[in-house]
């Protein structure tokens, strides 16, 4: 007998999370097979569509639960066929139009459709497949299969600010083993590091340089509201300062002597 019962686990048990700021994780429903492991995680929805907004998840290739479960059948991405099946079941009376650009996360490429309800939410719809190329697969390693499908609904956002969950899901669950790795090797360092003539700076050259500011001229400097002081009106004789400060008190000059200033005293001629 077939026995796949649901269970509700913590929400920090879930096996993919959204990016930071939401939508939030409202539950996790997890269900065990003789293959793998399969989560409903619920997001928080602000929609009025039917149905509710959730990441469902596949582990498959591991053993996590007796042979009497069942196995777990993942089937093949086929946007014509699977895809449109379940876009239909998640997403009754809304017409989803795929997207025909080519699109990539941290874990590889994904596609989705978009769609809008009578009363204006904003739908989406992703899946994602994470295997390992033929190359690195073998009878005894990386042979794991994620399979992942984001469907959410919003009043209040746009497409694209949807879309960006898809572009931030974390994957935080694995199962040990080298045969169940679904990346495949690491990828290859940068041919670079470490090599001659390829400096590395810590930001680009363009911001090393500051930008120019621009200058304002008195037309543009803002008004304030508050009182000015009064201009100083400048005397006209007045005679100019130098510009060294002066290291002393000020001299007053001598008096005047018929009409001429003389720095010296008059000393009378000799006999």
């Amino acid at each position: 007998m077939r026995n796949t019962a649901a269970e509700q686990v913590a929400r920090t048990s879930a096996l993919v999370f959204p990016p930071p700021g939401g939508p939030a994780i409202v539950g996790v429903i997890e269900n065990n097979y003789a293959n793998g492991t399969e989560q409903i995680i619920a997001l928080h929805t602000t929609s009025s569509v039917n149905g509710q907004n959730a990441i469902k998840v596949q582990f498959v290739g591991t053993s996590s639960g007796s042979p009497s479960n069942g196995r777990l059948l993942s089937p093949a991405l086929k946007p014509e066929t699977t895809i449109l099946r379940e876009m239909r079941r998640d997403l009754p009376g809304i017409a989803m139009r795929r997207s025909p650009l080519y699109l990539q996360n941290n874990y590889g490429p994904f596609a989705y459709a978009s769609g809008t309800s009578n009363n204006g939410d904003v739908c989406i719809y992703g899946w994602q497949q994470i295997r390992s190329n033929g190359e690195a697969r073998s009878a005894l390693s990386n042979l794991g299969l994620i399979q992942i499908r984001l469907r959410l609904c919003d009043s209040l956002a746009n497409e694209q600010q949807l879309l960006e969950t898809m572009y931030g899901l974390t994957i935080v669950g694995a199962f040990s083993g080298k045969s169940w790795n679904p990346y495949g090797p690491a990828a290859r360092a940068n041919q670079t590091v470490g090599a001659l003539d390829h400096p590395i700076y810590p930001v680009s050259a363009e911001a090393r340089v500051p930008a120019p500011q621009p200058v304002r001229k008195p037309a543009d400097v803002p008004k304030s509201d508050s009182p000015q002081p009064p201009p100083v009106r400048k005397n006209p004789d007045q005679r100019p300062t130098e510009s060294q400060p002066q290291s002393g008190p000020l001299v007053p000059l001598p008096p005047m002597v018929y009409g001429t200033q003389s720095a010296l005293p008059v000393v009378p001629l000799p006999n």
